[in-house]
C-alpha cells in the first residue's frame, strides 16, 4: 500500500469520526415533527402457581424483553421453583412469545427450551438430574394501572423421560417505562 494511500484512508476515517451520524433536516415552519412511538417496556415480572404433574406450588420470575418496537414479539427468560414434598425442583426456561395485542396485551403464545433440575426418577446414589426439553405456552395479559397481569399456561415435554411437567400461573409485571410518546 502507498503512503499517499494510507493517508487517503486515514483522512475519510476522520472525516467519518467528525462527521455526525444522525443529521436532521429542518423543519419548515406549520409542519409537525413526526414522533416515533417508543420501544415497548421491559417488564420484570414475579408468578406464583401450580405444577400439576409435580404436584407442587410454583414461585418465580421472569423478564420479558421486547424483540420489536411495538412488543409484538418477546424474549422471555424465566427461573421456576418447584416446592415439592421434602424436595424443591427448579426450572430454567428461555423462550419467545407472540403478543399480538403488543404494549396492550390480550392473548399471547409463544415456546422455548427449558432445563428441570429434578428429583423425580433419580436413584439413591444421584439425588438430582438436569433434564433439557422444549416448552409451549399460552395465556393473557392485561394492564392495570402501572401493572400488569398475566396468566400462564405451560407444557414442558422433557427428553429421555416420561415426566413431562405442565403448570398454571398467575402472576404481575412491572414495565421499567411507559410505551406511549410523553404527554
Amino acid at each position: 500500500m502507498s503512503h499517499r494511500t494510507v493517508r487517503l484512508i486515514t483522512a475519510l476515517a476522520a472525516a467519518l469520526l467528525v462527521v455526525p451520524l444522525a443529521v436532521d433536516a429542518q423543519v419548515r415552519r406549520g409542519r409537525q415533527v413526526e414522533e416515533v412511538p417508543r420501544w415497548a417496556p421491559v417488564a420484570v415480572g414475579l408468578k406464583a402457581g401450580w405444577d400439576s404433574r409435580a404436584n407442587g406450588e410454583i414461585l418465580g420470575g421472569h423478564v420479558r424483553i421486547p424483540l420489536v418496537r411495538a412488543g409484538v414479539f418477546e424474549l422471555l427468560p424465566s427461573l421456576e421453583a418447584v416446592f415439592l414434598r421434602g424436595a424443591k425442583e427448579y426450572q430454567y426456561n428461555v423462550d419467545a412469545a407472540w403478543v399480538p395485542g403488543g404494549v396492550r396485551g390480550g392473548i399471547f403464545a409463544g415456546g422455548g427450551v427449558g432445563w428441570r433440575d429434578s428429583v423425580i426418577g433419580t436413584e439413591l446414589g444421584n439425588p438430582r438430574q438436569m433434564l433439557f426439553g422444549f416448552n409451549a405456552f399460552g395465556g393473557g395479559r392485561t394492564n392495570l394501572g402501572p401493572v400488569q397481569i398475566e396468566f400462564l399456561l405451560r407444557w414442558t415435554f422433557l427428553n429421555d423421560t416420561s415426566y413431562q411437567p405442565n403448570s398454571a400461573s398467575l402472576g404481575i409485571n412491572l414495565p421499567l417505562w411507559r410505551a406511549g410518546p410523553p404527554r
